[in-house]
């Protein structure tokens, strides 16, 4: 390589790593596919102007997101996350990851452990519950494809990737009185 060439890692990059990573999900290994995100984690984080090189979004779940990557299967949207009000706990019906690119996220991941034979009603248990930093990232994935997340601090911005279409009726969950609703996301991608 010339010095005149960038060795940026782009999302390009980022995006075939993520699938590469996926095919351990695929195969039946969470933990593997969990390990494999690590370093492409490590390597998107690293860029500046993520702030600046994404394409407008309509978000689900909050005010401001933006593409970064899209193939018409993988989606890495770049969204800033709100303090107030916390994110519902929700579902997806595929997998997803959320990478904290700036800030600290409270981020809880939960999944159902009624039968799902009542309608309107749910129980949910915490799968994994804590504060991720820069760097660190939660995969949401079935059977633990809730979840629900709060910025800690103004300011903060996480990355999220799913690949394939989201449900097109999620859950929207109630841990309070264990219920749900029913709504139809803005974006299935």
């Amino acid at each position: 390589m010339n010095s005149n060439q960038s060795t940026t890692y782009t999302l390009r990059d980022f995006a075939t790593d993520i699938a590469d990573a996926a095919t351990h999900y695929e195969a039946g290994s969470l933990d593997l596919f969990r390990v494999a995100l690590a370093e492409p984690a490590m390597k998107i984080l690293q860029r500046e102007d993520l702030l600046e090189v994404g394409i407008p979004r309509p978000g689900n779940n909050v005010a401001e997101s933006w593409y970064l990557y899209f193939d018409g299967e993988l989606s890495v949207v770049l969204f800033k996350v709100p303090v107030d009000p916390p994110v519902q706990p929700h579902d997806h019906g595929i997998w997803e990851t959320l990478f904290v690119y700036r800030g600290n996220v409270e981020h809880t991941v939960y999944e159902r452990l009624d039968d799902g034979d009542t309608p309107g009603k749910a129980q949910l248990g915490v799968a994994q519950s804590g504060v991720l930093g820069p760097g660190e990232f939660a995969v949401v994935a079935p059977p633990a494809d809730i979840h629900g997340f709060r910025a800690l601090e103004d300011n903060t911005y996480g990355i999220t990737v799913a690949q394939g279409t989201y449900k097109p009726e999620r859950y929207y969950y109630n841990t309070q009185n264990g219920s749900y609703e029913v709504r139809r996301p803005r974006n299935l991608r």
